[in-house]
């Protein structure tokens, strides 16, 4: 019988229908629970996922399967399947289920596997025993080929998420590739692959009250596909737009909902207030209200937070509370949790906007210029610089390689470029880290493209990209604690509604969030809708960072990135033990302690591993 698993705690491989596949089946089959085979009888799919977690359908000589969330049942699965193209049939799937799941087929030899355009399904590929297999964990393929970590990508991810289109996806195992969101890997039946895009992202053309209508739907589907099972869920329920929303749409399903409230230290955040005001008008919601200091500090276990990750993890800091909150909800009986997290990667189009909009509709964009000059402290003639700006993505990226110094808050400097703030390393980085990380750029400038045509959606796309890589990780951290967290705003329907809103619409200076408010003025009341504060939560940072000041002090006596020779380790311990430097981003510190974390989860033994540049000092 195969292990109990929480959905989301699991992995799959994918292997292609030849002879020369039952090496690889071998390889992964010694640590996999469940097996679904091609109509050949060979091993297709490999792996442990809890018993709801896929539906496969049998058509003809085909087979189709779903992994993860979808309203799919075997039957309806099979009816969209047509017998004489089984793997073009993903395509009328992808554009149709709502939810978040993998798409994977198998007819007459061949394959198609693909994860969801907006990231948060991934899919990697390795060659193994000499056929190209896929797998939804990086680290699972890594295991299987014995593969080696790329010191070179090890000191990209040094730079706080701020990582370059398409540098951020590559896995930090050689011989591991990430098959890119939107895109789906062919399989022959030689066992051979190459990737083909099936999604292109919407064009942001259509007007507010359109834009509205289409996410007010996409989202309230997405909601209802989690509530539909009945039982209980929860959901967040901070007091801000985005977690209100999901709640109010989330009270309308057959589930009992549970909506949860964490209160901070800091006196001035006013969360718990406009939670209060919100629940009042749930009245079937059970509201808890959950105190910070009621869970683990901010960096507890800090030492092991690498664990169970396959890639190097920004949310090491909240690792425990996520995880003994997610016990305490299934612990209370709730079998999935809604976060409100990527409504801010797709409800807002950052800075760069202003660019693309300033060619489309000038007079606009300068009314809007206007209004972030002051609010950000730009400077106006950089910023008339910038806005003059024509250079390529690849141009852009090759050019301000040559300065990968820390940027520092509210410099006065525009963020107009193709991303929001240019390439950065930490001052900690060391010389052979800044040089390896340029030369990655300088390679990459050569042959890439950007996501989007403009800088405007360029960005958001961007964003996207590295919001889903988080979720993905924290879902991972959540299920092992019982309790998946599921993203609704981050489900394709939903993405594709919001960006296919014009820029200036769906951002602007005077307004917060306005196609939100618009899509969900027949779900909330309009005095919810009304709130423009947020509440944050800096202080649980620093305090986490006092509290935990010993266990940071032991990860940081050698640590791995200073043997690899990629940072001072000096200069690091300074940063993180005693005054933070000002006006850096703490976001700069925790992506080195995710890669710290990380490496020591992942890496062998400090000796065995050769410095940077050791062997030109040699």
């Amino acid at each position: 019988m195969p292990e109990s698993t929480t959905p989301g705690s699991g992995w799959f491989a994918v292997l292609p229908d030849c002879d020369a596949a039952r090496a690889a089946a071998a390889v992964l089959g010694a640590e996999a629970t469940r097996i679904v085979e091609h109509a050949s009888g060979r091993p297709w799919l490999v792996g442990r996922w809890a018993e709801d977690e896929a539906v496969v359908a049998t058509v003809g000589d085909a087979r189709v399967a779903v992994v993860g969330l979808s309203p799919l049942t075997e039957s309806r699965l099979a009816a969209l399947v047509r017998e004489d193209d089984a793997l073009g049939s993903l395509d009328r799937l992808a554009t149709g289920p709502v939810g978040g799941c993998h798409l994977l087929a198998s007819q007459s030899g061949r394959l198609r596997s693909q994860g969801t355009a907006s990231g948060l399904r991934q899919l990697f590929s390795a060659r193994l025993a000499g056929v190209v297999v896929a797998c939804d964990r990086a680290d699972v393929l890594a295991t299987a080929v014995d593969a080696g970590i790329d010191e070179r990508l090890v000191a990209l991810r040094l730079m706080d998420p701020l990582i370059p289109h398409p540098l951020a996806e590559r896995p930090l195992w050689r011989g591991v590739s990430a098959v890119p969101a939107g895109t789906a890997l062919l399989t022959d039946a030689a066992g051979n692959a190459r990737t083909r895009r099936w999604w292109q992202a919407p064009e942001p053309e259509l007007p507010l009250a359109e834009g509205a209508e289409r996410l007010a739907e996409a989202l309230a589907d997405a909601v209802a596909v989690r509530t539909a099972g009945g039982g209980v869920i929860s959901s967040d329920l901070s007091g801000g737009l985005d977690s209100t929303s999901l709640c109010f749409l989330a009270a309308r399903g057959p589930a009992r909902l549970l909506a949860l409230t964490l209160t901070g230290a800091d006196p001035a955040n006013d969360d718990l207030s406009w939670a209060r005001r919100a629940a009042a008008h749930l009245s079937d919601t059970d509201h808890q209200v959950l105190p910070m200091d009621e869970l683990p500090p901010h960096y507890t276990g800090v030492l092991r937070a690498g664990e169970g990750v396959d890639e190097p993890f920004t949310g090491v800091r909240v690792r425990a509370p996520f995880a003994e909150t997610a016990r305490r909800l299934a612990g209370m009986g709730s079998r999935l949790h809604l976060s409100g997290e990527g409504a801010d990667q797709i409800l807002s189009a950052r800075p760069p906007y202003l660019h693309t909009t300033f060619r489309t509709r000038p007079r606009t964009a300068l009314t809007h210029l206007r209004a972030t000059l002051s609010a950000q402290r730009w400077h106006l003639l950089p910023t008339l610089r910038a806005l003059a700006d024509r250079r390529s993505y690849g141009r852009w990226l090759a050019d301000t390689a040559r300065d990968l110094s820390p940027v520092l808050a509210l410099d006065g400097t525009p963020a107009l470029g193709w991303q929001m703030l240019r390439p950065q390393l930490p001052p900690w980085a060391s010389p052979d880290a800044a040089a390896a990380v340029r030369e990655l750029l300088w390679q990459t400038a050569l042959e890439a493209e950007p996501l989007a045509p403009t800088r405007g959606q360029h960005e958001v796309l961007w964003s996207v990209r590295n919001g889903t890589r988080l979720a993905r990780q924290l879902t991972r951290v959540t299920s092992e604690a019982g309790l998946p967290t599921h993203y609704p705003f981050y489900d394709d329907r939903v993405v594709e509604a919001a960006l296919a809103v014009r820029l200036h619409e769906r951002t602007t200076p005077f307004a917060y969030k306005p196609l939100l408010v618009r899509a969900m003025r027949e779900a909330v009341p309009a005095e919810l809708l009304a709130r423009r504060t947020k509440g944050e939560y800096s202080a649980e940072m620093q305090s986490g960072l006092r509290t935990r000041r010993a266990d940071l002090a032991d990860l940081l006596d050698r640590p791995l990135l200073a043997t690899l020779g990629l940072v001072d380790a000096d200069a690091l311990r300074r940063a993180c033990l005693s005054m933070f430097p000002p006006r850096l981003s703490p976001v700069t510190l925790e992506a080195t302690l995710a890669v710290e974390t990380w490496l020591r989860a992942h890496a062998g033994p400090a000796s065995a591993t050769p410095a940077m540049g050791s062997e030109a000092a040699a």
